[in-house]
């Protein structure tokens, strides 16, 4: 009989008691309590419970934020924000500059900020960027007409493996007069 009493009060030891006593703060309490009338679920605001920065008559200017992108941990830093998507929300916004300079081409309607783009990317040896920026100078569109400089950017497009860059070379050489052919040779 006192074996069978041992077991049984193990029993409520080991598997009642620790379930009742389960919370062992006022926080942990009051979790259980929200949890127990919300079926099991802990709400949001529960859960990223902090304490409130009080802020004293301080200025704006004078409060002192952490830093939004960056952590620092014994030493390290460690970058927070998603590299991957700001790359991939770079690119795309210079693709589509790209393609309104593009069009801006081919409409006649060339701005200053179209003429920077195409001379910022030919100065990175891109082809395309050459070869257009070559072809408004042979044809005056956007920029004044300019052969020698239209010459020595369909020649820097054939080096960049432009197709049809060498033959537009060859005609814009071709139409070009005695004293601007002399300019190119220098």
């Amino acid at each position: 009989m006192k074996y069978f009493a041992l077991i049984i009060a193990s029993f409520i030891l080991t598997n009642i008691l620790p379930q009742t006593a389960k919370a062992a703060s006022l926080d942990d309490l009051y979790r259980d309590i929200i949890r127990s009338d919300n079926q099991g679920y802990l709400p949001l605001f529960v859960k990223n419970r902090q304490e409130p920065e009080i802020i004293q008559d301080a200025p704006l200017d004078k409060i002192k934020h952490p830093p939004v992108s960056e952590k620092q941990q014994s030493g390290k830093t460690i970058n927070l924000t998603n590299d991957t998507q700001l790359k991939l929300a770079q690119e795309k916004a210079r693709q589509e500059k790209w393609e309104k300079t593009i069009k801006a081409v081919q409409e006649n309607n060339v701005s200053p900020l179209d003429l920077e783009e195409l001379n910022t990317r030919a100065g990175n040896n891109d082809g395309k960027a050459t070869e257009i920026l070559a072809w408004m100078y042979t044809n005056g569109i956007g920029v004044s007409q300019d052969l020698p400089t239209a010459f020595i950017l369909y020649r820097k497009a054939e080096n960049l493996k432009v197709p049809q860059a060498k033959e537009n070379a060859i005609k814009v050489y071709k139409a070009m007069s005695a004293e601007q052919r002399s300019m190119v040779k220098n």
